[in-house]
């Protein structure tokens, strides 16, 4: 019986393991398209300033262009590895699961068993 109860407080970990990997990855899911729609709103702006030829706007299109590349890369490479988290959660999740028969019922609240 203690190994059963070690499985399923070795499980429960992983429950709250995946909650908080898919809570990251959900955060970051958002900023990634906060940071797409930028970069989006951008382009049409950079078009007029290419047309124009006003070499201050295009200058200044272009820096907020840059800016709205960097932040979605950056965006795109946090999801990337949170992705990986998650994956890697739900892996070990799974595998315990299968292990112990059932997932245990975990409260959603943070500090309690």
């Amino acid at each position: 019986m203690s190994d059963n109860s070690n499985l399923e407080d070795r499980t429960i970990e992983a429950i709250r393991h995946y909650r908080e990997a898919l809570a990251v990855v959900d955060v970051l899911e958002r900023k990634e398209r906060s940071a797409h729609r930028a970069l989006t709103r951008i382009l049409p702006e950079l078009g007029r300033a290419l047309r124009s030829q006003d070499t201050r706007c295009l200058k200044n299109s272009i820096k907020i262009g840059s800016a709205a590349v960097s932040r979605q890369n950056e965006a795109w490479a946090n999801l990337t590895e949170a992705t990986a988290r998650l994956d890697s959660a739900r892996s070990t999740l799974a595998a315990l699961e299968r292990q112990l028969g059932y997932l245990p019922k975990v409260s959603k609240a943070r500090d309690s068993d």
